[in-house]
C-alpha cells in the first residue's frame, strides 16, 4: 500500500507544476500584448501607416498651374487594410491584457493557497509575486476609458492606465518633438510606463519562479550555520 505521504505530497507537486506552466504561458501572452502596443505607438509615430501622409507645397505654383509636392504621393493616403489591423490590435490588446493580468493574479493566488495548505517553502516570494501582480493590474487597466465619461469626469487631467485606446492613440501619438511638457508626458504615457509595467512582470515571473522551486525542491534554501556558544 503506497504511502499517503508521499501520495499527498505528489499530488501537491502535480498542482503546483500545471499551476506553474498556466503562469509561464500567462506572462508572456501578457509581455507580447505590452510589447504590442509599444510597437504601434512607434508605428503611428515615425511612419504613415495610421496617419496619412502631410503634402508639402515645395513651390509656389503659378496662375493655372498645379503645385509640386515634397511627397511622393498626395496628401491624406494611407494603407486602409493595416490602419483597420492595427485598430483591431489595439482593442484586441485592451481586452487581453486585462484578462491575462487578472487571471494571472488568479493563479499565483491559487499557487500560494497550495503553499500554505501544503506547508510548503517559497511561500514568502510567491506572495510578494501575487502582491506585485494586483499592483499590475491596476496600473494596466485604461482607467481613462472610464474616467472621461461626464459622470465620471470632475477634471481635465486624467490619470490614464497602462493600455491605451484607439482613440487616445490617434489623439496623442503626434505629440511636439521637443523638450516640451506635453512631449515629457507623451513619452511617459506610451513608452515609460510600459517598460515600468514590463519590469514589474519580470520581477513578478522571477519571484513566483523562485518560490515554486523551492516548494518543488528544486531550489534548495542554504541553511545558516548554527551560532556558536
Amino acid at each position: 500500500m503506497p504511502d499517503p505521504a508521499i501520495a499527498t505530497a505528489a499530488d501537491y507537486a502535480d498542482a503546483m507544476i500545471t499551476a506553474r506552466r498556466a503562469k509561464n504561458a500567462l506572462s508572456l501572452l501578457l509581455l507580447l500584448v505590452i510589447v504590442a502596443q509599444l510597437a504601434i505607438f512607434f508605428t503611428a509615430r515615425f511612419s504613415d501607416v495610421i496617419f496619412p501622409r502631410e503634402a508639402t507645397v515645395t513651390a509656389q505654383p503659378a496662375e493655372g498651374e498645379l503645385a509640386v509636392y515634397e511627397a511622393s504621393g498626395p496628401a491624406g493616403v494611407r494603407d486602409e487594410r493595416w490602419h483597420d489591423y492595427l485598430h483591431y490590435v489595439v482593442g484586441f490588446a485592451n481586452f487581453t491584457g486585462i484578462t491575462f493580468a487578472i487571471v494571472l493574479a488568479m493563479v499565483l493566488l491559487l499557487i500560494v493557497t497550495i503553499m500554505l495548505v501544503g506547508r510548503l517553502i517559497g511561500v514568502a516570494r510567491t506572495t510578494s509575486a501575487y502582491i506585485w501582480c494586483l499592483v499590475l493590474v491596476v496600473l494596466l487597466f485604461p482607467w481613462q476609458a472610464i474616467l472621461a465619461d461626464e459622470t465620471f469626469r470632475s477634471r481635465d487631467f486624467i490619470v490614464p492606465g497602462v493600455l491605451y485606446t484607439w482613440d487616445e492613440l490617434l489623439a496623442l501619438a503626434r505629440f511636439p518633438r521637443d523638450a516640451s511638457a506635453q512631449a515629457i508626458l507623451g513619452w511617459a504615457r506610451f513608452v515609460v510606463w510600459p517598460v515600468v509595467a514590463l519590469i514589474l512582470l519580470l520581477v513578478i515571473h522571477v519571484k513566483s519562479n523562485r518560490g515554486l522551486r523551492q516548494a518543488l525542491g528544486e531550489d534548495y534554501v542554504a541553511e545558516e550555520p548554527a551560532p556558536r556558544v
